[in-house]
């Protein structure tokens, strides 16, 4: 299970499509279904990619590696926003309840969990 949240308040999920026709502009947070978690956010990143395992936020060479590798490919583009309108989609991805609430913080999410 997966949510797209973009920079106009409009989301997309597994529930709306496959991961091929996702919008693909205009990123803010993927947040993904967590077997540890419940559900993590790849955030602020300036790529998001579609592995076997899941969504994933990727920097410039991440994203080369990623097209570097074999297989089908599906990339989303982040988007930079002024801070209010990113904390208003934040949350919004945390009240957002189709993905399993959250019960712990992923080392990888600490600067959220620490503000």
């Amino acid at each position: 299970m997966w949510k797209i949240f973009y920079d106009d308040g409009s989301t997309y999920s597994d529930q709306d499509g496959t991961i091929e026709t996702a919008p693909k502009l205009g990123v803010i947070i993927v947040a993904s279904s967590d077997p540890d978690v419940g559900r993590k956010y790849d955030r602020s990143c300036d790529h998001y990619v579609w592995h076997s395992y899941g969504w994933r936020g990727v920097d410039q060479f991440g994203l080369y590696d990623y097209l570097s590798q074999s297989g089908s490919k599906v990339v989303l583009f982040g988007r930079t926003v002024e801070d209010r309108r990113w904390k208003e989609i934040w949350q919004q991805a945390i009240d957002d309840d189709y993905l399993p609430r959250k019960s712990a913080w992923h080392s990888d999410e600490a600067a959220l969990r620490d503000g």
